[in-house]
């Protein structure tokens, strides 16, 4: 079964102007581009040379789809779209891409992936307190 550790930390709140413990997941590592494609090549039994073609071909294509509006979907990982955040605007005439300020691709999950998240089990590790010293949580 899989499993992921999690951290709280004391964090102030500025919208409420107190603090509140956050939890977060931690991560443990950063797989590279090299070590990912690497897994790839050991997994599906394709050679180097192939699998990273491959990879390149896809990176160029997903860029060019979601930079021009499409929804992208990735078989067995989910679906990928490129959504701004933009400012309210009063009339139609002065709404528009002036208004944006965030650009940015939502990724949603495949069911499959979400099943595997839900069944991932949650490790409380640690407990960072107000001075700053980690305590392990009570049992």
């Amino acid at each position: 079964m899989s499993k992921v550790i999690l951290k709280s930390n004391l964090q102030n709140l500025a919208f409420k102007k107190e603090s509140a413990y956050i939890t977060r997941a931690v991560a443990y590592t950063t797989i590279d581009s090299e070590a990912f494609l690497d897994r790839v090549k050991d997994n599906s039994g394709i050679d180097k040379g192939t699998v990273y073609a491959v990879a390149d071909a896809i990176a160029k294509e997903f860029r060019n789809f979601i930079a021009n509006g499409h929804t992208v979907s990735v078989p067995g990982i989910g679906h990928f779209r490129f959504v701004v955040n933009a400012k309210a605007a009063a009339t139609a005439e002065e709404a528009g891409a002036g208004k944006v300020y965030r650009r940015k691709v939502v990724y949603t999950p495949v069911k499959a992936l979400k099943t595997i998240l839900k069944n991932t089990a949650l490790v409380s590790n640690v407990i960072e307190g107000e001075d700053g010293g980690e305590e392990e949580p009570e049992p």
